[in-house]
């Protein structure tokens, strides 16, 4: 019957810490929310924050995800009539840049290209990463005589 008696202690004395870490951690809480003006308040102040920011970005043309960098490239042609400079992603389509360039240089649309960098010739579907052009690099327009 003692033994009972010590158990049942036991189990009082664990419900009563489990009580009080209760109640500590409720007082925390409490003591952590404030005075609700306050904290409308820097609800407020960050609102306004974000919208700041918010501005700024939308300022900019470009929005980089994760891995992704500005880079500027250059197209010159080999009778270096044509030099022109894009800034632009290094997960960008090279196709995609070769439409600006012709915006530009609408001539150029009529004729058949093909570009090179660094001694290699561009695959004008894949990226620049995958082309492996790098920030300042020249690309050169190269037409083919047909």
């Amino acid at each position: 019957m003692e033994e009972k008696i010590n158990q049942l202690n036991d189990l009082l004395k664990k419900n009563d810490n489990n009580r009080n870490s209760i109640n500590n951690n409720a007082n925390n809480i409490n003591v952590n929310v404030g005075n609700p003006n306050d904290l409308l308040q820097s609800i407020i102040k960050k609102d306004k924050i974000i919208e700041d920011l918010k501005l700024k970005l939308s300022r900019f043309p470009f929005e980089l995800s994760e891995g992704e960098k500005l880079i500027s490239i250059i197209f010159t042609s080999t009778d270096q009539k044509i030099h022109y400079s894009i800034i632009c992603k290094n997960t960008d389509i090279f196709y995609n840049l070769e439409l600006k360039l012709y915006q530009k240089y609408t001539e150029l649309s009529e004729v058949e290209n093909y570009f090179t960098v660094n001694g290699r010739r561009v695959n004008k579907t894949k990226n620049l990463e995958f082309n492996k052009i790098k920030d300042n690099d020249v690309i050169i327009l190269n037409t083919l005589d047909i």
